[in-house]
Parts: structure tokens; C-alpha cells; sequence
């Protein structure tokens, strides 16, 4: 038989293996995941087609029913709070109202689990992707059947309901004494409560996910407890009702989240099978939960880490005649190095010492860990010494970060993944070392395809990011690369696009909403110069800082940057803004940063019509403080973009403001609308192009 060859194994599932992958990818298109899966199936045969076609009609009608539920726009009723996370000024609770869940901001400390309310407002909907390969909080939140937030008119409580997580919120409540409390959460109930700079740590480190989908802490810990069981030679069934026992606690605790359940079925699966005398492999196991999953959670399939985790459970499957035939560190880290391979696409980096250590990071947190975790609940004065371990290992971690060799690398488009995928099959059917190597070097030049394209084609490309309400802006050419102010969302952007140099980053002034994340930025990338403005106080340090001032001109490659401002030293922060023009193709850019009309009328009384440029950056995100009718009427745009929030507090941009530009016929560009607005230059030929937020 096949079985009894690894290498005919791997043929056996080749195939099937492929269209698997296409089939995961497909989750991102729909419309593809019912055809490949049935595709997949036919070639097993695992199951009798009729029934399996039964059951793919079942999910694509759950997912038209699901996709087809119409979202009222206004809320008015009683509704039940089934989730509360606690902030530093107010709260978020998840309401469900007529079996759909919206979220809601109130003052902290005023609602609790289980909690009846009275709700009117407004209900808006989550934006969708508006920065390429960035954030689509649509269906990030959709993953977790969650349909819009609440803009509240009215909200008070009406009664309060035994909740069936009452048990777990009070653990909760009392796990919160504890100084190791993030990791207890973490490892018992699955909730991050990290702060800022541990999310940030094991984010660059790439290992977030073992607290979160992996659940290999409760693996681990049910493979310990069955070579308990087997020294206490308890039988079969006791065994089973135990361990069964044991996931209904964890389940509970975890609020059966998607990575326990997981596990769970497949133990469920295995031993109804057994009992029934049916044989599968694991990976039938693996499909049918996948299946099972799905149907009864059909908002998973836009969740991310669900699909992330399927594609590993079946490539460490499929991959296992590799690492089968050793034992020990050595065949974890073949494992480890598998899972990089396999998320590589989505991660979009290579950790080299992380490859090596990983097996050590997820023996640590998944047994000694977890299991002090447990202890600590029952025996709380090992709380201390359990916190002095963790304030050890996470010393190693900052270590690690900053002495690990990351390489970071373009994010592929959807066409682009799948050709990867094909590639890593084709990797990992080599049979030594030489063909390994060789087929390396064609995932290597895949991805060098999408690094050096800009350079290729001598293209410029202009970004206004979609940061929300501050401004951050990207211009990418063959020979310079310049980065204009840095709200938040910049990072990954960057990452995205491949980019690991940037000439110079300009930052206008010193608010937040201009800066919050250039030192991040110059962290990570390589930053050749920071530029300033000499009136401000900037919380921003690096080696090579350069003051600019009017009339400064600087060269970056075939770009040339000429300062206009600020003039002078002004009272408001705003108006000591950076003023510059730079010519990308056939167009002149005007940036303003936050500058009002006391700098826009010296500007003038300097300039004149010098000021001329086709398109203006429009200062103050379109405050009525600025873009006065002289300063407009000198720059004599053609085009003008506003950096924006959606229905932010300030009103921003003012109805005058945009009046003033559409009665001089100006095009007007909005990240509120549009998304991350996109000039293209290319062989005299300019384009515009906006990712809309719908």
C-alpha cells in the first residue's frame, strides 16, 4: 500500500494537497472555496460525493443567508450585553440585539456581563480596506458576527440576567489581583490584556499567536494528563469521559473559542469513528472539523488565524515524512521551520534566530507555564516568583528582538500567493539538499520580483494613507524615497510594499497626529535623514537630524524638495509648520502641513503667484482656520487632497472650506471617502486611483 512509503505518501496527497491551498485562499473569494473543496474531495473520495455536495450546498447557503441579513440603520429596543472589555476612560460592551451583536462605548464602570438595556441610536458600519495589503476592520470584526458600533442618542439599564459566564467573569475578576495576570488571562480564559509594548514584543517576534489560535498549551496539557491517565491505568472510556471533561472546562473558560474547539472535535471525530469503525486519517479529521467549523460559525471564514491555522494543521500533515524519522529539538525546529514557510505570505517576514529558539518560546509557555498558570489559582503566593520568571523569560524576548536578524519582505497579491503556494509544494517534495536549495532560490526570486518592480519600471508613486485623523504620506521612486508625517498604520504599509529604506522622513510639526509613530518607523527601517521644523519641540530622536528652513532646497535622487516654510517663529504650533513643493512627473505638489491663516498670509506676502502648484495638500485637514480664499487663489490647484477621520469630532473639512474649493472647480480627494488616495507616474502618464472604504 501507499502508506507504507513516505514518499509515495506524499504523492498520494499531492494533488489534493495543491487545490487545499487553493481552496484556503479561496476563503478570501468565496464563491471558490465550494468548488475546490468538492474537487478535493472527488479525488479522495473520503466521503460519498452526493453527501459531500449535500453538505457544500449546507455552507454556501449559510454564507448567502449570513452575507443577506439586512443591517437596520437605526436601533431603538431592549438588549442583552454579552461581552464587556474595559478601557482607561470608558468601556466597550457587546450588545445582541434581534441575534445580531454591535458594539458600544459608555463610561467605565457602568454596565456589567448579562446586563439588560435599553438602546436608541445610529448604527454605522465597520470600514473596509483602505490601505493597501492594510487593516480591513469590516471583516476583522465580522470574524467575531460582530455588525457595526452604536452612535448612542439614548442608553440605560433596565435589569440584569444571570449570565452563563458569570463563573468566568468573576475568575476574571479574580485573576486581575495577580502581577502575572497577562499571562494568566492569556493561558487560561484566552484573553490578551498585554500592554502596549509586550503586544508590540511578541508582534515583531512573530509569536502572538501562540497565545491566541495555536492553542497548543491546551495540547500539551491533555497529553500530559493522558500519560497521567496511563499510570493510573484507567481505561479507555474513564479516560475518554476525563479528558472530554477536561475540554468542556477549557472550553468554557476560553468561551469556546474557535482554537480549543478545534481540538476538541477532532478528539470527538477520532473516537466516534473508532467507535463506529470507520477509518480516516488525521487529515479527514482535520477537513471534517474545518467543515463542522465552519457551518456552525459561518462568520469564521473571514478570520484570519482560522485559516491561518487550517493551512499549517494540513502542510504539517502533509509535510510529515520530513520530520518523522527524527526526534527532539531537531525535528521541532523542522516543524517550526515548516510553519514559517507556510505563514510566510501573511507575516511577511523571516526571523532567523526566532526559527532556531521557537521549539524552546512554545515548550515554555505551553507546559511550565501554563501549568503555573493553573497552580497559581488554587496557590496564590507563587504568584511573585511566577511574575519574577516571566519578567526573565520576557528579558530574554527583548533580547532576542533585539538581536534577531529579521528579514522583512513585500507583501504578494492574491495572484502572486498562489504561485508561492505551488512553489512550496514543489519545495517540499525535495529529496535532498541540492533541489532544496534550488527551489529555495525560486521563492526567493518570487518575492525579488515584487521588491525591485518599482525600479524596473521607473515608475513614481505618491500615497496620502488613510491614517484617520492625522496625516502620513509616501513618495516612492526608483532613486528616492520620502516619508511626510507618520500618524499610525504607517509601518506595516511600508513593510508591505517592500520598502527597507527611506531617504528622508519630513515631519511637519510636532503633534501627535503628525508624529505618533516616525520613532517606531526609525526603529525599524532604515531612516538616512529625519527633517524638522526649528521652532518645535519634537519627542523624536535620531543620528542624522537636519533643521529645515525657507528657501532651503534639498536633492533626493531625481527629486528636488524647496522649502517655503515656516517663515518665521509663530505662537501656535500649527503655523511653524513645514511649507514645500515637490515635482513628481508632470505635476507640482504643495505640502501645508497643519499651517492657519497667519502663516498662509505671510506665505503670500512672500511668494506670491510662486506659490503656484497643481495640487495642494490642504492644511488642517480642512479646518475653517485655514485655506483662506487669497492663499487658495495663489496656489491655483487643479487638484486638492484632505487627510481626514470618518466623522471625526472637529467637523473636519469645513462645508466652507470645501465650497471655497469647489467654486474655483478644484478636484477634491478625501481619505474620509476615498481611502488611501494614489498618484501614479509612469512614462508621462500620470493616474489617480483610491481604495474605498466600501
Amino acid at each position: 500500500m501507499k502508506k507504507s512509503n513516505p514518499i509515495l505518501l506524499w504523492d498520494d496527497y499531492y494533488i489534493e494537497g495543491y487545490a487545499l491551498f487553493l481552496a484556503i485562499l479561496g476563503c478570501f473569494h468565496t464563491w471558490v472555496l465550494g468548488l475546490l473543496l468538492i474537487y478535493l474531495y472527488w479525488q479522495r473520495k473520503a466521503i460519498k460525493i452526493p453527501v459531500f455536495l449535500i453538505a457544500i450546498c449546507v455552507l454556501l447557503i449559510r454564507f448567502y443567508l449570513y452575507e443577506k441579513i439586512e443591517i437596520p440603520e437605526t436601533i431603538e429596543g431592549n438588549a442583552n450585553i454579552v461581552d464587556v472589555k474595559a478601557y482607561e476612560y470608558s468601556d466597550l460592551i457587546t450588545i445582541k440585539y434581534h441575534n445580531m451583536k454591535f458594539l458600544v462605548f459608555v463610561d467605565s464602570d457602568q454596565y456589567m456581563l448579562g446586563d439588560e438595556i435599553y438602546v436608541k441610536g445610529t448604527i454605522d458600519l465597520y470600514r473596509k480596506q483602505t490601505i493597501p495589503y492594510g487593516f480591513n476592520q469590516s471583516t476583522y470584526y465580522l470574524s467575531q458576527n460582530i455588525r457595526g458600533y452604536i452612535d448612542v442618542d439614548d442608553i440605560h439599564y433596565i435589569s440584569h440576567h444571570t449570565s452563563f459566564y458569570q463563573f468566568r467573569d468573576k475568575l476574571n475578576i479574580y485573576i486581575s489581583r495577580f502581577e502575572s495576570n497577562a499571562y494568566i488571562r492569556a493561558l487560561i480564559l484566552g484573553e490578551k490584556s498585554f500592554s502596549n509594548e509586550q503586544n508590540d514584543m511578541f508582534k515583531d517576534l512573530g509569536i502572538l499567536y501562540l497565545f491566541t489560535i495555536s492553542g497548543l498549551h491546551i495540547y500539551a496539557f491533555i497529553t500530559l494528563m493522558k500519560k497521567v491517565f496511563f499510570y493510573l491505568s484507567l481505561n479507555e472510556n474513564t479516560e475518554t469521559i476525563l479528558i472530554i471533561i477536561i475540554y468542556f472546562i477549557f472550553l468554557y473558560l476560553n468561551a469556546f473559542s474557535m482554537s480549543i474547539l478545534r481540538i476538541f472535535i477532532i478528539f470527538l471525530l477520532s473516537k466516534l469513528f473508532k467507535y463506529l469503525k470507520i477509518e480516516l486519517s488525521h487529515l479527514d479529521l482535520i477537513h471534517i472539523s474545518f467543515f463542522l467549523m465552519l457551518v456552525t460559525h459561518i462568520y469564521w471564514i473571514y478570520h484570519f488565524g482560522f485559516l491561518i491555522i487550517f493551512i499549517i494543521l494540513n502542510f504539517l500533515y502533509l509535510m510529515r515524512f520530513h520530520y518523522q524519522k527524527y526526534t527532539g529539538y531537531f525535528k521541532r525546529m523542522m516543524i517550526s521551520g515548516i510553519i514559517m514557510y507556510v505563514t510566510l505570505p501573511f507575516q511577511l517576514s523571516i526571523p532567523i534566530l526566532l526559527v532556531i529558539l521557537l521549539p524552546g518560546i512554545i515548550f515554555t509557555l505551553s507546559t511550565p507555564f501554563f501549568l503555573l498558570s493553573i497552580i497559581i489559582l488554587f496557590i496564590p503566593e507563587l504568584d511573585v516568583p511566577f511574575y519574577q520568571i516571566i519578567q526573565f523569560f520576557e528579558w530574554i524576548l527583548q533580547n532576542l528582538e533585539y538581536k534577531n536578524i529579521v528579514i522583512n519582505l513585500p507583501a504578494l497579491p492574491f495572484t502572486a500567493m498562489v504561485i508561492y503556494y505551488l512553489l512550496l509544494v514543489i519545495l517540499f517534495r525535495s529529496t535532498n539538499l541540492i533541489s532544496f536549495v534550488k527551489r529555495n532560490i525560486y521563492i526567493f526570486l518570487l518575492f525579488c520580483f515584487f521588491v525591485f518592480d518599482i525600479n524596473i519600471l521607473d515608475e513614481v508613486h505618491f500615497y496620502m494613507i488613510d491614517v484617520g485623523q492625522g496625516d502620513s504620506m509616501l513618495i516612492e521612486s526608483p532613486s528616492c524615497v520620502i516619508l511626510i508625517d507618520s500618524f499610525q498604520n504607517v509601518l506595516p504599509f511600508i513593510n508591505h510594499l517592500g520598502i527597507y529604506h527611506i531617504d528622508y522622513m519630513i515631519l511637519t510639526h510636532s503633534d501627535n497626529d503628525h508624529i505618533e509613530e516616525a520613532q517606531n518607523i526609525i526603529d525599524h527601517i532604515d531612516v538616512s535623514y529625519l527633517v524638522l521644523n526649528p521652532y518645535n519641540n519634537y519627542p523624536v530622536q535620531h543620528d542624522e537630524t537636519i533643521i529645515a528652513r525657507s528657501d532651503d532646497h534639498f536633492k533626493c535622487g531625481k527629486l528636488e524638495i524647496n522649502f517655503l516654510g515656516p517663515l518665521k517663529a509663530y505662537d501656535d504650533t500649527n503655523n511653524n509648520s513645514l511649507v514645500f513643493q515637490i515635482r513628481l512627473g508632470k505635476s507640482n505638489f504643495l505640502f501645508t502641513g497643519d499651517i492657519e491663516q497667519e502663516a498662509e498670509i505671510d506665505l503670500v506676502s512672500q511668494y506670491g503667484y510662486l506659490l503656484k502648484s497643481d495640487i495642494i495638500k490642504i492644511p488642517h485637514h480642512g479646518s475653517i482656520t485655514s485655506s483662506s480664499d487669497d492663499f487658495i487663489r495663489h496656489v491655483n490647484p487643479e487638484i486638492a487632497l484632505i487627510s481626514v477621520g470618518q466623522s471625526n469630532r472637529y467637523g473636519f473639512p469645513d462645508s466652507e472650506v470645501i465650497n471655497r474649493l469647489m467654486s474655483t472647480h478644484v478636484e477634491i480627494y478625501r481619505t474620509d471617502q476615498m481611502g488611501t488616495i494614489e498618484f501614479r507616474y509612469y512614462q508621462k502618464k500620470e493616474k489617480w486611483v483610491v481604495h474605498l472604504p466600501f
